[in-house]
């Protein structure tokens, strides 16, 4: 699949892994992001997915915020709704930038652990 992005599954159910552990350079994170995007926007108009990220020991910038609020627009501009996405490696800012969002976006749960993620992951309802 690619470096950053690769299809996973865990207990017979599909989830989009993205790992931005430890990238520390915002010009690869920025390409990090780049296959994400690729790979929602694949998905079929209306298609919901299950999303694991992994942001442990990563860079943190304005422009890495930006671009990925507007992935999340592009995806929604193209009838790709929000997913249940679940986040791992939160801590200080990172930690309430997040839970900001999360007040607007129920589908977002912030995990102790890959495992807690992925078990969160698998039992949600998707459409």
């Amino acid at each position: 699949m690619s470096e950053y992005t690769k299809w996973i599954e865990y207990k017979g159910v599909k989830i989009l892994y993205v790992n931005y552990a430890g990238i520390q350079n915002e010009e690869e994170y920025m390409r990090a992001i780049d296959e994400f995007e690729a790979e929602i926007m694949k998905q079929p108009k209306g298609h919901q997915m299950r999303v694991l990220v992994d942001v442990t020991g990563s860079l943190l910038t304005p422009r890495i915020t930006e671009r990925n609020k507007a992935v999340e627009q592009k995806a929604r501009e193209s009838g790709i709704p929000d997913s249940p996405t679940a986040l791992v490696g939160l801590s200080g800012f990172k930690m309430a930038v997040v839970q900001a969002l999360a007040f607007f976006r129920p589908d977002l749960y912030i995990a102790e652990s890959t495992e807690a993620a992925k078990d969160w992951l698998v039992k949600q309802v998707i459409e």
